[in-house]
């Protein structure tokens, strides 16, 4: 019997669904969708999926953009590598190159070094070796990495340039100094924060208050980097607080509920930063703007996380512990228990000096007096 479609049941779900038997396998799943027109289009390309499937077996029906939409579905990339995969939306309405664009139509076993070599000449002519590894062959490689598993292609094999484009800037005392005193007044604290706990942009613009104990000088960055394979989660990691960083914090302005719930850093209007990537696009125009005032030439946000490191190791701080600040690196325990501090990481974050310049942030406002007539209460 062929595929039908099954109306939605009053009071159980909106959504249409799809019931019958396909060369004798008993397919009972939902749409996902509440219009009939739509059902029927999933319905029509369903069936002819599960035919194709049935004759050729999964390795010869499997399409790359099937293969990336269950892999978001079940793991939920965010950030860059997730506009590499389905590409962003412009702010035309357009959405920008992507590897569904490139690859979508193709069944996920002939995605070989050949197709590859295509994309690499068609889109990324004349790019970094870097940019090739990041934005192509690492998203490309963690969703093909997912069809394997499902036995629809063989483990991808692709050639990797070699390179090393990593970035060495980072800033001595006087610049950062300057680089706060030239920072808009909402982004000196976070300016501050970058460049004495090391944290990556992500991190800091995730962090919540729920995961700072400014008493016990510490706190936890959720689903880290580290430990992220194919965009799973990552592992928690627990950073001890500069003493001029608990004091910045603990002045920060509380939220408009005059709670301090929900995401530390705020942009200038009170809200959360979006979520963009770890570039600091977040924070591009105030960026710009320091960076200028204070003098300063090719320094990003991220470098100030190379600055934390190589303040760490001026101050004499042993490598192993630099790099579980860093995030390089993690202990058994580190990993297990991140919420509690730990005095060693204490001590050595306690090395760094304190910034010359004043980072608190504005103080608030008073509320305007309420002006009544007279006569009326």
């Amino acid at each position: 019997m062929p595929l039908t479609l099954v109306a939605p049941r009053e009071g159980r779900s909106r959504n249409w669904s799809i019931r019958g038997t396909v060369r004798g396998s008993y397919i009972s799943e939902t749409t996902g969708v509440a219009s009939r027109e739509l059902a029927e289009a999933i319905r029509i390309k369903r069936e002819g999926q599960l035919l194709e499937e049935s004759v050729f077996g999964a390795r010869a029906s499997r399409r790359f953009a099937e293969a990336v939409i269950e892999y978001t579905e079940a793991t939920k990339p965010r950030g860059t590598q997730r506009d590499m995969l389905i590409g962003r939306v412009r702010r035309d309405g357009s959405v920008a190159p992507c590897l569904v664009g490139d690859f979508g139509g193709r069944l996920c076993s002939a995605i070989d070094q050949a197709a590859v070599d295509a994309v690499v000449r068609k889109r990324f002519a004349g790019k970094a070796p870097g940019t090739i590894q990041r934005d192509l062959l690492t998203p490309l490689t963690a969703v093909l990495r997912f069809a394997a598993k499902r036995k629809w292609c063989d483990v991808p094999i692709f050639e990797r340039p070699r390179y090393d484009d990593r970035r060495r800037r980072w800033a001595n005392y006087d610049e950062a100094d300057r680089l706060l005193a030239a920072g808009a007044p909402h982004l000196r604290p976070l300016i501050a924060f970058l460049m004495l706990s090391g944290a990556r942009m992500s991190e800091a613009l995730g962090l919540e208050w729920a995961d700072v104990d400014l008493g016990a000088r510490w706190l936890v960055f959720r689903d880290t980097k580290r430990g992220k394979r194919g965009g799973a989660g990552g592992e928690d990691r627990g950073v001890a607080i500069h003493p001029q960083l608990a004091l910045v914090l603990a002045n920060l302005p509380p939220g408009p509920n005059g709670d301090r719930i929900g995401n530390v850093f705020l942009t200038n209007r009170g809200r959360p930063y979006a979520d963009k990537d770890n570039g600091g696009g977040q924070i591009k125009t105030a960026w710009r703007g320091a960076v200028r005032r204070a003098g300063l030439a090719d320094l990003r946000p991220h470098d100030l996380r190379h600055t934390c490191a190589t303040w760490l190791t001026m101050a004499g701080v042993h490598e192993q512990v630099r790099d579980e600040i860093m995030g390089h690196a993690s202990s058994a325990m580190g990993r297990r228990y991140s919420h509690v501090p730990r005095p060693s990481l204490i001590e050595a974050i306690d090395r760094l000096p304190p910034r010359a310049v004043e980072i608190m942030p504005p103080a608030l406002p008073a509320p305007r007096p309420v002006l009544r007539r007279r006569g009326v209460r």
